[in-house]
């Protein structure tokens, strides 16, 4: 026992003061290392080009101020590309976030399996409240473990199959599969569900349907007046069919188990959401058909000033009779594909751009509002049309009352690319034509306001932004 009468010991007063100071010492030095444990269970970003803080803090839903305080940053100076960022408010949550368009037959369980989380993570993540609003095109956030290996999807189960027997033909272990599918057991597999299985390169869609291997959809999200592809890769004699609200483009068979089919959106149709079809008949089963909502953005167009124009090139009557010849001719599809690789600017005006893709505009103050079909090069740089991409000339029209002297090419699969107001044609009718051949000159025919070439692409019928096929390759 300590003898207070002792004058050499330190008074109880002192004792407990030496010892409120040291807890606040340790205290002080906490928060520190609260914070850096607490980074640990976090998610992290990479950063990518042309990321600023206000965007990341955007995409995660949270603020610039809570990123800085969870990497113990204290500027918001540019950041460099691949800075890794902890992301704050996911406790719980660990991983590489990426961020991708939601897929054909996604699923909050498809994605967790694939990213080997949990869907309630997912669901906090992407702020979802419902299974519906996976729409094909939206945009979500998964996080990965950048050490996992490439995941591919498995063979659908087919009714009476098991997952041991397809465990067995690939040659891996079914409880592996189980617990990578966060499944119990080999034997809870359900007949054309999602599952994955590690493999050498990722390939793994969302929607499991017999003699399927793989589908995608390309050129995601949705856009107004836009070019969408569905590719598949599947058994031979399969039947597919698509429809997207309404509008069906014919699939056709590339060889070798691949089909392609191109669709085209109406620069009017309205944004929102619109359901897809896809209906796949092997040539040894019932049907599979899936429906999915996608969701369509706006084309952000623009408005032309009104134009003045020779009132017969708007005349009812005239515009019906031809548009009618028009969408004969390039409603063909040919199961043949005649361009590759990247399509080339019709004409040296790739700069000189004089009304782009479809922007409203009125003429001779009628106050109907039309849309432009395609895109307007100007004559800035002389007067050559060459063929962008490699193709079949179908029709060589003079005179036509809208459009002027006006060419068309079939470049197969249902694309076509339209030339209107023309001076002059340097090719003809039946011609084989190559990327980059002359085939006529810029004028002022049919209703034009001066010299340009309205370069137009149609797709199964539908005037499609001409841009997007002058900076992707397709398909």
């Amino acid at each position: 026992m300590i003898d207070y009468t002792n004058r050499n010991l330190p008074k109880p007063g002192v004792v407990l003061t030496a010892l409120f100071v040291l807890i606040l010492v340790i205290l002080g030095l906490l928060p520190h290392q609260a914070a850096s444990a607490q980074t640990q269970t976090l998610p992290v970003y990479i950063v990518q080009s042309g990321d600023t803080l206000t965007d990341i803090a955007n995409r995660f839903y949270t603020t610039i101020d809570a990123i800085m305080s969870a990497n113990n940053r204290t500027s918001a100076d540019a950041l460099s590309i691949g800075t890794r960022l902890y992301i704050p408010g996911l406790s719980g949550m660990k991983g590489i976030l990426t961020t991708e368009y939601a897929p054909l037959g996604a699923s909050l369980t498809s994605l967790a399996r694939r990213s080997q989380t949990q869907p309630a993570h997912l669901a906090k993540l992407n702020r979802i409240t419902s299974p519906s609003e996976l729409y094909i095109g939206r945009q979500i956030i998964l996080a990965f473990d950048e050490n996992a290996s490439p995941v591919e999807t498995l063979p659908s189960v087919l009714a009476g199959q098991s997952l041991l027997e397809i465990a067995a033909q690939r040659r891996a272990n079914p409880w592996q599969i189980s617990e990578n599918n966060q499944l119990s057991d080999p034997i809870h597999a359900l007949p054309r569900d999602t599952y994955f299985v590690a493999a050498d390169h990722a390939s793994a869609g969302s929607l499991a349907v017999p003699g399927v291997k793989s589908i995608e959809i390309n050129n995601l999200p949705f856009r107004q007046g836009n070019t969408w592809v569905v590719k598949v890769e599947a058994e031979k004699n399969m039947q597919i069919a698509a429809d997207f609200d309404g509008v069906k483009p014919p699939f056709v068979d590339l060889g070798t188990g691949n089909y392609v089919a191109f669709g085209g959106i109406n620069a009017l149709k309205n944004p929102g959401i619109y359901p897809l079809t896809l209906e796949f008949t092997p040539s040894d089963s019932g049907a599979y058909r899936f429906v999915q909502y996608v969701v369509l953005n706006s084309g952000n167009f623009e408005t032309d000033q009104p134009l003045q124009v020779d009132p017969n090139t708007i005349e009812d009557s005239n515009v019906i009779n031809e548009n009618k010849v028009f969408a004969e001719l390039v409603s063909p599809v040919s199961n043949q594909q005649f361009w590759t690789g990247q399509w080339i600017y019709p004409a040296a005006d790739y700069d000189c751009i004089r009304s782009f893709f479809g922007s409203r505009r009125t003429y001779n103050d009628d106050p109907r509002l039309y849309y432009h079909t395609g895109l307007d090069l100007g004559y800035c740089y002389g007067i050559d049309i060459i063929a962008p991409a490699d193709g079949k000339v179908v029709a060589v029209m003079p005179d036509q009352v809208v459009r002027g002297n006006t060419l068309v090419i079939d470049h197969g699969l249902g694309v076509y690319s339209v030339y209107m107001h023309m001076a002059k044609f340097n090719v003809e009718q039946g011609q084989m034509v190559k990327q980059g051949d002359l085939i006529g000159e810029i004028g002022n025919t049919g209703r034009s306001v001066g010299p340009h070439l309205h370069f137009e692409i149609d797709i199964n019928g539908i005037p499609v932004n001409p841009l997007t096929w002058l900076t992707r390759v397709f398909p």
